[in-house]
């Protein structure tokens, strides 16, 4: 019976490797995400991996590399920033933004006098 006794120490979030545990955040979505924040300080850490963000950026803001140097920020700063200002619409906003850059593509060469008359021409704005 001594022989099936084992001492290992109990199993405690801090004590599993990171690599599965990003893994697992990996499945989440943005507002899961943010809930991690509120678990536990090792969870915090873990959700604020800049990896984990960029998905939810390119998915739901379609924001590329080349936006996120120019604005030189971190993924998740870049999520939280955009969903601060257009949050509202985030099940609708890759969609819009699409369609507002494939006009512009399509006017650009056609009529130049016409894409700088748009407004918002930068930077799609709701």
């Amino acid at each position: 019976m001594a022989a099936m006794e084992t001492d290992t120490a109990p199993l405690t979030l801090e004590s599993l490797p990171t690599d599965p545990l990003l893994l697992i955040l990996s499945f989440l979505d943005y507002r899961d995400l943010i809930n991690c924040c509120y678990v536990s300080r090792r969870l915090s850490q873990l959700s604020s991996h800049d990896p984990l963000w960029r998905r939810h950026c390119k998915k739901y803001w379609l924001i590329s590399e080349e936006e996120k140097t120019q604005k030189n920020q971190c993924w998740k700063s870049l999520f939280i920033d955009t969903y601060s200002d257009v949050g509202r619409y985030i099940d609708h906003y890759a969609a819009i933004k699409k369609a507002w850059d494939d006009l512009k593509k399509y006017l650009e060469p056609r009529c130049p006098r016409m894409v700088l008359s748009l407004k918002g021409t930068g930077n799609m704005q709701l």
